[in-house]
């Protein structure tokens, strides 16, 4: 009698999928429908004149729930619809927009995330605050937790974290501290194929920075965004 063999593909897309389900469940749906029903009509429009009207309107829709919410929807967003190819899709830029609306309170919560059992949870919540600092009303906070508590973070998240604020924040002085501070001159993120400390990481890198010479100021290479681009960074319509 042959033994049943189980297709290893098959059983990692169940649990893929098992992830999923159990993710969703931890969401207001109704608000991510929201979302999702947002990001479609911008998509749709030829003109981009009108889209800080419709975030508008989102974030009015917003006001009365609670917007802890929104910092799951985002994490969400970026476990499930994110890629390679676009790392920060629409939704996941609509969860930053409502953050405008966010209090003390609000950012709190997004802070403890950070600190979540689930390390690209926890990534993806340093991300959203890092995000969230370019409303300017959320700048010092942010800024702040990130300088209080970076030496906690992991080398994953402090790489992370560097590359962001030299993109998102480059000219601004607190955050071009923390990068000189961190000494961190490449983007490598590294991940184990086990949880006990013998196991052999897999390490993925990209050299996003390169280190002068004459001194440790660390620069991102350059990259040239196409006209449209160049015009309308991603979060202008906001």
């Amino acid at each position: 009698m042959e033994e049943n063999k189980t297709n290893p593909l098959e059983e990692f897309q169940k649990i893929l999928s098992q992830q999923h389900e159990n993710a969703k469940k931890s969401i207001n749906n109704e608000l991510y429908n929201e979302i999702l029903k947002t990001a479609e009509i911008i998509d749709g429009k030829k003109e981009k004149a009108d889209t800080k009207e419709i975030v508008d309107k989102l974030r009015e829709r917003f006001k009365n729930e609670d917007l802890n919410q929104v910092t799951d929807l985002f994490i969400y967003c970026q476990g499930f619809l994110s890629t390679n190819e676009i790392p920060l899709p629409l939704p996941s830029q609509l969860c930053i927009a409502i953050g405008k609306l966010f209090t003390e309170k609000n950012l709190h919560y997004t802070a403890s995330k950070v600190y979540s059992d689930d390390e690209i949870d926890g990534g993806s919540a340093l991300s959203f605050l890092g995000y969230l600092a370019m409303h300017e009303k959320h700048l010092s906070y942010v800024l702040n937790f990130i300088k209080e508590n970076f030496k906690g973070f992991s080398k994953n998240k402090k790489t992370e974290c560097v590359f962001q604020l030299k993109e998102t924040l480059p000219e601004n002085d607190i955050a071009k501290q923390i990068i000189k501070n961190s000494g961190i001159t490449k983007y490598e993120l590294t991940f184990s194929t086990e949880e006990d400390a013998t196991s052999t990481p897999i390490t993925f890198m990209t050299n996003n920075f390169e280190k002068e010479d004459n001194n440790s100021k660390q620069n991102f290479q350059n990259v040239k965004p196409n006209a449209e681009e160049t015009k309308s960074p991603w979060w202008k319509f906001w």
